[in-house]
This record gives structure tokens, C-alpha cells and sequence, in this order.
């Protein structure tokens, strides 16, 4: 496996089971579904990744001056202008790029930045940020040939993470205060973890490697347990989990060891559920959030954004206003209040322009 292979994947054997759902947009609905008010990010907010309950957006966008085109920033809950993640040693970002993967109720973002100085893009340092212009290292695996990343962060304060190294193994952790913790792989020939996110619990989420397959895992108490792949599929992620522990992703459902055509899929109860988002080719179907209601929000071919809520998957632009202008393509992330963060592109303008955008169920 390259040395980019397994972190690189997105950037288990269970019985599966099978969602019958009804598609809205395309047919006639068979559940109640939400509708949706259209927020569109301020200009060079290209993403929105992610939010949190109070509101606050985590994202990447165009800052000036900046050394990359798609630095991290924030959002801040009833405003509507970044502020860029940077560290007090670049507080321009002109020579570091700063990526969050996960902010908590307290307004804390963690995810990596690429250091001034440099040279291989791959290694990466794992930053929290209490706020945004005081990025911190957070110390964990600081060879200079190791890439690691913080990948989420719980209200409790407890960071999950992943350190790739230069023999081509990814390992997984977690850090509580000072407390550093290197999370099992799956026994026998497993070599590689790595977690996406973890939940109010303390349950991290991700995916690992056997001799031939990727499984889904998660971590309760520092023990590594198989949530699955599809039949047939040899790759899973968790990618996000509830207070429940239910947890979503993709699998694939075909061998090839990395390769195979992507499902968004459920994690829970020791069940594999395709959900089934609608699309001739599923390859790129992915499910990025779950809130603590069990609804779900994901994307398919990049070109198709959904919600998957009362057992129906539904086209997140049949329940936007009519002619707004904007297509949603993406839906990274959902909060317990039912806001949705995720991209659209604009009619008449490149489709390799993004916007960041922010739905909120009408009535809020």
C-alpha cells in the first residue's frame, strides 16, 4: 500500500441490512420532510465541512494573501464572515495551510496544518484551535517524516486522531488533556487504524485494515470492535457518529481492496443498512453527519446532495426555495437543531466553483 493509500481514502463482515426508501424529488413522498431556508456563504467561502449546535461553521475558503487557496476558517453563529484558522507564528497564513475536520459546542476546532517550512505537502501537524488565530500543535507523534491529523473532538474535550508514518502505516489515537492514547488495530494482520470522529461518549469512529479487507471499527474504551462492510464489499468508513453510537459512512460493495463502487451506509446495532441514495452509478455515495434524531446527510457523485430522515432519502434542492440559482452538490455535516453545512455551485458560473451553504429547517 502507498504511503498515501489509507490516509488518503475519503480526506467489516456484519449481516446487511436493506432500507426500502422512497425518493422524493422524483416521485411522491411517503413521510413528512423538512424544508429548508438558503443561506450562501460569504465570497472565497468555497466549503462549509461541518457545524456545530450552536451554529458555528467550520469550513475552507479563499483568504488573501494567503499561501493556498482553501485555508480553514470559522464562522461564528448569526454572523457571516471567516475567520481563518493561523497560528501566532503566521497569523497571515502566508506560508502554512490550516484544514479543520471538527468543532465542539464550545466553539473548539482541531484538524492539521502544514507548517511553514515544509517541503513533502503530506506531513502535517495536528492543531486545535480555542480560537482562530491561536492555532496550537498538539504535540502528538512529532517526528519530522510523520503526517498526523486531528480528526474530531467531543464536548468533553477528548481528541481523535491519525499518524501516518514513513513505512507506510496509519495508527490511531486519542489525547484527553495530556493523556495520550494509541488505539488498538485489529488483531492479527491488521497494521493500519485511523478515526474520523468521536462522539459525547468518548466512541471514535473510523475504519482499519485486515489482510484483505478495510473494515469499519470503533473504539469503545480503547477496544476495537468490526462494524462492517456491505456484502460483497471489502472497504468501509465510519465517518460520523450520534450520542447513540450509531455511526455512518460508506462501504463499498465489490472486492479490489481500495477500489469498488461507494454506498452511503448505517452503522448500527451490528447492521450494515445501504441507504440507497438514489443515483444510476452510486459510485461517490457517501453519508457525512448524523444528528442525535438519526437523520443523515450525504452526497453522490458530487453532483447530488441528500437527507436521509423518516426512512426517506431526499434531494436536498427539492426542498430549497425554487429558483434560487444554486444547486446543492455536498452535505458535509448536520447539527441537533437539523442545520445542514455542505456546498452548492451557481447557475451560470463554473461548476468547479463552490460556494459554502447553510440550510436551516423553515420555522426556525
Amino acid at each position: 500500500m502507498s504511503r498515501n493509500a489509507f490516509m488518503s481514502r475519503f480526506s467489516a463482515t456484519a449481516v446487511a441490512g436493506t432500507a426500502m426508501l422512497a425518493i422524493v424529488g422524483g416521485g411522491t413522498a411517503h413521510a413528512a420532510t423538512t424544508h429548508y431556508t438558503l443561506t450562501v456563504g460569504p465570497a472565497g467561502a468555497q466549503r462549509y465541512l461541518g457545524i456545530n449546535d450552536n451554529g458555528d461553521i467550520i469550513g475552507a475558503g479563499f483568504e488573501p494573501g494567503a499561501e493556498v487557496s482553501g485555508e480553514g476558517f470559522v464562522i461564528k453563529a448569526g454572523t457571516n464572515t471567516p475567520q481563518f484558522l493561523s497560528t501566532t507564528d503566521d497569523p497571515g497564513n502566508t506560508q502554512q495551510f490550516t484544514a479543520p475536520h471538527a468543532i465542539d459546542n464550545t466553539g473548539e476546532v482541531v484538524g492539521f496544518r502544514q507548517p511553514p517550512g515544509t517541503t513533502e505537502p503530506e506531513l502535517n501537524r495536528p492543531m486545535k484551535w480555542t480560537t482562530p488565530g491561536n492555532g496550537v500543535d498538539l504535540g502528538v507523534d512529532q517526528s519530522p517524516t510523520s503526517d498526523v491529523e486531528a480528526t474530531g473532538i467531543n464536548d468533553n474535550g477528548l481528541i481523535a486522531g491519525k499518524t501516518l508514518t514513513t513505512d507506510d502505516r496509519t495508527t490511531a489515537w486519542t489525547l484527553n488533556g495530556s493523556t495520550f492514547t494509541r488505539l488498538p488495530n485489529l488483531p492479527g494482520t491488521g497494521n493500519n487504524a485511523r478515526t474520523d470522529a468521536v462522539n459525547k461518549n468518548g466512541l471514535v469512529v473510523g475504519s482499519a485494515t485486515t489482510a484483505t479487507t478495510f473494515p469499519a471499527v470503533e473504539w469503545v474504551n480503547g477496544q476495537i470492535k468490526v462494524l462492517g462492510t456491505l456484502p460483497g464489499g471489502t472497504f468501509a468508513e465510519a465517518k460520523a457518529v450520534n450520542s447513540a453510537g450509531v455511526a455512518v459512512g460508506v462501504s463499498t460493495t465489490t472486492g479490489g481492496m481500495e477500489t469498488g463502487t461507494d454506498h452511503a451506509v448505517m452503522f448500527a446495532g451490528g447492521t450494515v443498512t445501504d441507504l440507497h441514495f438514489p443515483g444510476a452509478d452510486q459510485t461517490g455515495g457517501s453519508a457525512n453527519g448524523i444528528n442525535d434524531d438519526g437523520t443523515i446527510v450525504g452526497s453522490v457523485n458530487g453532483f447530488d446532495a441528500f437527507v436521509y430522515q423518516n426512512g426517506v432519502a431526499t434531494d436536498l434542492n427539492t426542498l430549497i426555495p425554487a429558483n434560487s440559482g444554486f444547486r446543492i452538490v455536498g452535505a458535509t455535516g448536520i447539527n441537533n437543531k437539523g442545520q445542514i453545512v455542505g456546498m452548492a455551485t451557481k447557475d451560470g458560473v463554473s461548476h468547479r466553483t463552490t460556494f459554502g451553504v447553510l440550510l436551516t429547517p423553515t420555522g426556525q
